[in-house]
């Protein structure tokens, strides 16, 4: 069985490891007790536990700090330190801190930046890996399995014991742990060659939030892609990392050339900007700037001093060098020829001759308090801007200080920034660590310091990379931002979480509505991602069984998040893995499996054919399992209607685990998921889609028109057009917030959004003719292929690659409340104005109404052809939604209750006897059923406003196919009861 997702364990460790706790003074006690009930051998667990009442207990803490930052009196200390000498004592550690309400930190070699591996401001347990640091190296394989407690130290000197041709990329400091450096990226002095070390990880152990141990197989490729890079600490215990070991040379050639200001410094190191991320990828050349003492009068100056590794012979390097940086002037007795191990020594700062047991020494050279930070530089930097932070080097109140510039390139760069969470790829020249260190504990002198630091940054600000101002997850540093020390939200997360990951943040925290993500909401208790259709029957036949609902998933965008919540207990069945694509150009049809996406169809199809395409939504991460089954309406549906009436065969599996097609399941039933919902009746496995033509050329443009602009007049007129235009032409309205351009005060902004099914000098005639106020000019207009308007209308920049359709992560998560309604008679200028003002609340944190017209081929369809009733009649819908950034239960019920007033303000404009809504916009304020059996009459509440006088029908198909209503959820069709069969219903 597959174990949960990325996003589920990500939240569990979240819950376990970030929440603010209360304890009591017994809560270390209750804890002990709870870890001797739950050991194999409490004797043996006795013996790996450290209270403060031990005399060991400061001495195991204190070994492994290394920034005596943390290390003062008054920094917190963990009620209980656990050094376990086997994982099942790691499980038992995790079970007992839910159980008594502790976090627990993670450390294996104690080297995290701002201490987060061995300090919390709450009660809290630190699981010490030292003991878990076997490493068995692999020649004939070139692999090797290595313990999470062990040092780069005690893995170089592994290898090398067992080959002088085979190392490892990863960092220079022997006694960094690899658990932290690995899992958050791991760069080295041969990154440039070979990547960084998260690039040559195939395999992991991890132990779980629910104490499971799992390898790469079972915990699946969205969890072990998080931890390579994402810091394992957010998603369990790393146990231990299996690693594609590499080759290197019998001989490798290092150097270090010192040179001053009066050196010529400042030119060299502006000129090796420009050569430093595109040298031969076997050389990487590092640059330190420090402070000396000048050798013209001995007056302090700056050295930069260029530290490299060569993979190869001395004279094979000098030719290089002379042709990429002579002005560095580098001479053969400048450099040494080594092994690789031995190079490991030098770069760590050992003298000549050391002996290599000194790198399986754990014990750090010596603790400093100090505070770092980092930046990334995509363009060189003037001499001027290098001058002005080096001139910074001189305060004289600096103890110790020291800039490093770590070149980019090579393998680096070709790595995308997505293939880890690692993002700092192609178009990164080097990276600058920032580091000041100094020797006084008191207060006052650290803040100096840090201040001093923070200054450093600030001016550096116009230099470096921009949107976001990247840094290295492994120089961590806080002043990025934090968490709340309760619930934290992804708005206030992300403020950090970008300028680490990137847009991989967005991976690594993949719940579309955070709603539904927060610690209390009730979590399934297994999460099935099948591979083949036989897995999921053995899922409905085990929750029978068992009396488990089954909650169905295919792009977890469900409004109401009905795909994964439930108040009962209950499984998901992720689709994730059933997402293949056949598109069959001959016969203009595709199968497409419930997992897939919009973005990944749409780019199957155009994979293919540049004049076929599909009709259906706009987001890309949609799945189409839910989509197709609650309609799907899209830009092209005035023409080609929406993705339901383009479905001509379904595969899905019934509440007896038999799989139907089209002719099997019977025409009833083909009917009722095609817009009723298809987890009311089974689980869609397939649908069959036919094709549509599209032109080579399409256009489309977005118009913008304050209220300053005459906003309201022309949303009022494009009301009496939007469902008569030429069906080849569909324009939606966004109403925003935005500033005004007259005065820069708030005001209204209607943006008309429009896809033309042709070329430009056609659409123009047909706008003057039909819509002359909106004044469109050919300028506003642009020509694209049909694939390529997917991307415009998802809001992809211009020339994004098409690849970003296969990506599935969302573009951010949100907490949201969304709401819809139908319009048949245009609303008044009163009317529309009197719900715009509404989006004045300063409270309000984004919000939207999105207006899409219908008409057209929308028209033409029965109300009855499928469940999906909306036709002729209808102008327009309008789609209300109001996010926020805060995970409070208040911030959440205000914007709620916000809507709910909106929605309220709408009634006299819209829709009556039944009010329509849309059904992909789920909402459970239009009503709910019952936790067990739900009536006819209760359940029609709802129904009636998704399906008008279909809901009858839909209902009728239900009690046929499961009449025991197994497939269930807040919003799905009931059963009809006996007492209502006898009335005839």
């Amino acid at each position: 069985m597959k174990t949960p997702s990325i996003a589920m364990l990500s939240f569990a460790f979240v819950f376990l490891f970030s929440i603010s706790w209360v304890a009591s003074a017994d809560t270390h006690e209750d804890f002990l007790h709870c870890l001797s009930l739950h050991s194999e051998n409490s004797a043996a667990i006795s013996k790996v536990i450290y209270t403060p009442n031990n005399p060991s207990y400061l001495s195991v803490l204190q070994f492994s700090i290394r920034n005596l930052r943390f290390a003062r009196p008054t920094t917190p200390k963990p009620l209980v330190i656990v050094t376990p000498l086997h994982e099942s004592q790691i499980q038992a550690a995790i079970y007992c801190s839910k159980e008594h309400g502790m976090q627990i930190r993670v450390r294996s070699g104690g080297h995290d930046y701002e201490g987060l591996s061995y300090v919390s401001e709450v009660p809290f347990v630190i699981v010490d890996l030292i003991n878990l640091r076997s490493i068995t190296v692999d020649i004939e394989n070139s692999t090797a399995w290595v313990q999470a407690g062990a040092t780069l130290g005690e893995l170089y000197y592994r290898i090398a014991e067992k080959s002088k041709t085979i190392g490892f990329t990863a960092g220079v400091c022997p006694t960094v742990g690899v658990g932290g450096h690995f899992s958050g990226g791991g760069y080295g002095m041969m990154s440039r060659k070979h990547g960084i070390a998260v690039d040559n990880i195939i395999d992991a152990h991890l132990i779980d939030v629910n104490g499971r141990i799992l390898d790469r197989e079972s915990m699946g490729e969205d969890l072990f892609w998080a931890i390579r890079g994402g810091g394992g600490a957010s998603f369990g215990v790393i146990l231990a990392w299996k690693i594609k070991l590499i080759v290197v040379p019998e001989k490798v050639t290092v150097f270090t050339v010192n040179r001053t200001l009066e050196q010529n410094a400042t030119e060299l190191v502006h000129r090796w900007q420009y050569i430093a991320d595109k040298f031969d990828e076997n050389l990487l050349m590092r640059v330190f700037i420090r402070r000396a003492n000048s050798s013209q009068d001995g007056k302090r100056t700056l050295q930069a001093s260029f530290t490299s590794l060569f993979l190869g012979e001395v004279d094979t390097l000098l030719p290089l060098m002379q042709k990429s940086f002579p002005e560095l002037r580098l001479a053969k007795d400048d450099c040494i020829e080594m092994s690789w191990i031995e190079s490991i020594l030098y770069f760590a700062g050992f003298p000549s001759g050391e002996s290599l047991d000194v790198l399986l020494n754990r014990t750090s050279q010596g603790g400093i308090y100090f505070k770092g930070k980092s930046d990334y530089v995509k363009q060189p930097i003037s001499e001027k801007g290098l001058k002005g932070s080096w001139e910074m080097l001189y305060d004289e109140k600096l103890e110790g200080v020291e800039f490093l510039y770590s070149p980019y390139g090579g393998r680096l760069s070709e790595i995308s920034e997505s293939e880890t969470p690692f993002p700092h790829r192609s178009g990164n020249i080097y990276n600058i660590h920032y580091i000041v260190f100094w020797g006084e504990a008191d207060i006052a002198t650290s803040e100096w310091n840090i201040n001093w630091i923070r200054r450093v940054y600030s001016y550096m600000t116009p230099f470096v990379s921009k949107s976001p101002r990247a840094a290295y997850f492994n120089y961590r540093d806080l002043d990025l931002g934090v968490n709340n020390k309760g619930n934290t939200s992804y708005t206030q997360a992300s403020i950090w979480g970008v300028k680490y990951f990137k847009n991989n943040f967005n991976r690594l925290f993949s719940i579309r509505n955070l709603r539904f993500a927060r610690p209390t909401t009730p979590k399934p208790l297994v999460i099935v991602t099948p591979l083949h259709e036989s897995q999921i029957q053995a899922a409905i036949y085990c929750s029978k069984e068992h009396g488990m609902q089954i909650r169905v998933r295919s792009g977890g965008h469900d409004y109401e998040g009905l795909s994964y919540v439930s108040e009962v207990p209950f499984v998901i069945v992720d689709l994730i893995n059933l997402r293949s694509i056949t598109v069959d150009i001959e016969n203009s049809t595709a199968w497409v499996q419930a997992g897939a996406t919009i973005g990944e169809l749409y780019y199957r199809i155009a994979e293919k054919s540049k004049t076929l395409g599909f009709t259906a939504g706009v987001c890309p991460t949609v799945g189409v399992g839910g989509h197709f089954s609650g309609g799907g309406y899209g830009m092209m549906s005035r023409k080609h209607g929406i993705a339901a009436d383009n479905i001509i065969d379904a595969h899905l599996i019934d509440v007896n685990g038999r799989i139907l097609d089209r002719e099997s399941m019977g025409e009833d039933l083909f009917w009722a998921i095609r817009g009723g919902g298809g987890a009311s009746f089974g689980v869609i496995l397939a649908w069959k889609i036919k094709l549509i033509v599209v032109p080579e050329k399409v256009t489309v443009f977005t118009v913008n028109r304050t209220l300053e602009q005459n906003a309201t007049a022309l949303v009022h007129r494009w009301q009496y057009i939007a469902d008569k235009f030429d069906e080849n032409l569909l324009m939606r309205v966004f109403i925003r917030r935005a500033n005004s351009s007259q005065d820069g005060k708030r005001t209204i902004q209607a943006s008309f959004t429009s896809l033309f099914l042709g070329e430009v000098d056609t659409l123009l005639p047909l706008m003057q003719k039909s819509f002359p106020e909106l004044r469109l000019a050919k300028d506003d207009c642009i020509e694209m292929s049909w694939i390529e308007s997917i991307l415009y209308f998802a809001g992809f920049p211009s020339g994004e690659s098409l690849d970003v359709l296969l990506n599935r992560t969302s573009q951010g998560s949100a907490y949201f409340k969304g709401k819809s309604d139908y319009v048949k008679q245009p609303i008044s200028e009163k009317g529309l104005k009197g719900s715009w003002e509404m989006l004045y609340d300063e409270k309000l944190e984004a919000v939207e109404f999105l207006y899409s017209p219908y008409g057209g081929r929308l028209s033409e369809i029965s109300e009855s052809e499928t469940p999906f009733p909306h036709r002729a009649g209808n102008i327009y819908n309008i789609h209300y939604v109001v996010a926020w950034g805060e995970a409070d239960i208040a911030t959440s019920e205000w914007n709620i209750n916000w809507i709910r007033r909106v929605y309220s303000y709408m009634t006299p404009f819209v829709s009556k006897s039944p009010r329509a809504a849309y059904f992909n916009y789920r909402d459970l304020d239009l009503g709910v059923n019952n936790k067990g059996n739900t009536s006819y009459t209760q359940a029609s509440i709802w129904g009636v406003k998704y399906f008008k006088n279909n809901f009858n029908r839909l209902v009728h198909v239900k009690t046929k196919v499961d009449p025991g209503n197994f497939f269930r959820n807040e919003q799905s069709i009931p059963p009809v009861s006996s007492w209502w069969k006898n009335k005839g219903v």
